[in-house]
Parts: C-alpha cells; structure tokens; sequence
C-alpha cells in the first residue's frame, strides 16, 4: 500500500529535534504550572489549619455525664469544670401534647447560633437527647431553645433553659 507523506511532514523530519525539544518543554510548562496550582492549594489548607490550632481542636472526651433538664421548671444547668473535655448527653424533658417533633438550638450569650438539631422526635420518656462535647464550646453562657413544629410547619417556641459552661 502507497502513501503519500504530506509536504508539511517531510519540512518538520528536518527540524525534529526542535519540534520534540519545543514539545518535552511545553509538557513540562504545564505540568509545573499543574504543582504550583495544586501547591497554592496545600498552602491554603496549612493555614486553614493553623486557624484552627489556634483556636483549639475539638479533644477526645475522658468521661460521660448525663445532664437531666425539666422544661416545665427549668434551671442553670453547669458543664464542663474539669480538667479534661467531656462528653454530655443533655436529656431536654419535652412533656407537650401540641407538638410531636422539635428543634433544639444551642444559642451563645452574644447570640451566636452554636448547634442546631432539627426535626428531633421524644423517647418513651418524652426525652430529647442531644450529646456535645464540652471541648467544642468556649467557656460562657448558653441558652437551649426549644421549639416545636406546629401544624403547618410553623416554628412556636416551647421553652427555654440557661447553661453554664466553666473552665476547664
């Protein structure tokens, strides 16, 4: 079988050299461009994280505490004051028969939304449990919302209750 080479091949077989050199070296272009850009991006990671070694890594908790709040009289409730983070598992008494589910918020002083649980059902206890670790909030004050989820869909606030969470 007969092929005719294109003239425009024949002019680059005589400057092959160059034309692979000029190639090798635009390959190389762009891949050192590729690890600059993905190099920029793990610089931005590390400082991402060094924000947030600042700040304080969430720590394993040492100890479990359960923590019994009554709606219907609430009080201060204190967590935290240890030397080491623990685990609370907040038991929120939602005795009510106008609502079947809930929305929990855990509110900071200044305002600042903190958690945020939605669409929380009671137990056989008419219980509902919500578990944080203390090393996740700064010591202050707190207020626990609770809000129930009316008919339409409306959100009608149900109670409140303070916290207190101490140093550690």
């Amino acid at each position: 079988m007969h092929t005719e080479i294109s003239s425009w091949i024949e002019k680059l077989k005589q400057h092959r050299v160059v034309v692979s050199t000029a190639g090798t070296m635009l390959v190389l272009a762009v891949a050192l461009i590729w690890v600059a850009w993905r190099w920029n991006i793990a610089n931005d990671r590390l400082e991402m994280l060094e924000q947030k070694a600042a700040v304080g890594f969430l720590q394993a908790p040492s100890s479990n505490r359960t923590v019994r709040l009554d709606l219907r009289s609430p009080r201060v409730v204190v967590v935290g004051g240890g030397g080491f983070p623990e685990r609370v598992d907040l038991l929120v008494n939602a005795r009510t028969n106008q609502y079947a589910r809930f929305r929990v918020s855990l509110v900071r002083d200044d305002g600042t939304l903190l958690v945020h649980a939605d669409q929380m059902v009671r137990d056989s206890n008419y219980d509902l449990r919500l578990s944080f670790n203390t090393s996740m909030l700064p010591v202050g004050r707190y207020l626990i919302r609770v809000e129930g989820y009316a008919r339409g869909g409306q959100m009608q606030r149900f109670a409140e209750a303070k916290m207190q969470v101490v140093g550690q």
